[in-house]
């Protein structure tokens, strides 16, 4: 029967205190890396602070700075008049959207802009034009996971 090496030898010994601890942290590397793989949004909440919701308004803020006509504060109201989301996309892909040739009172041609855009890199539009199109007020969550597909797509 083999026998285990006492605490006190392997704390002796630089050589196998060393070999011990390096597949630790290999593995808990990429156990980290996996999650963000699987979950880029827990990264942004790591970057921006708060829950990943409020990280991901804060990365839009931050993207569709600067940009005229847009305030972004939540994930409805924000974006049903589309020029978000063509700010958004802007940043990313400026010859798919002349965004200075863009105006809040053309919803659909906003709109159909931002989800051509998008679905021209594979980004399936996951939001219901004809529902967009009845409100002012959109489902946040709808909103939320189609902005978070951007993200995840640009972004990781």
């Amino acid at each position: 029967m083999r026998k285990s090496p006492s605490l006190e030898s392997v704390i002796k010994s630089p050589a196998s205190f060393s070999s011990r601890a390096a597949p630790f942290s290999y593995i808990r590397g990429n156990s980290k890396l996996s999650v963000e793989r699987k979950d880029p949004l827990a990264a942004l909440a790591r970057e921006y602070g708060g829950s990943k919701r409020n990280a991901l308004l804060k990365w839009c803020q931050k993207k569709t700075e600067g940009y005229p006509n847009i305030d972004v504060t939540n994930f409805s109201s924000s974006w049903s008049d589309g020029l978000a989301f063509c700010a958004l996309l802007h940043t990313y892909l400026p010859a798919h959207i002349p965004y200075q040739e863009l105006f809040s009172q053309e919803k659909v041609r906003n709109l159909t802009l931002a989800f051509q855009a998008a679905e021209s890199v594979g980004i399936k539009p996951s939001l219901d034009m004809e529902e967009l199109m009845r409100t002012d007020r959109p489902d946040w969550q709808s909103v939320m996971q189609y902005v978070s597909q951007i993200y995840k797509y640009f972004e990781t």
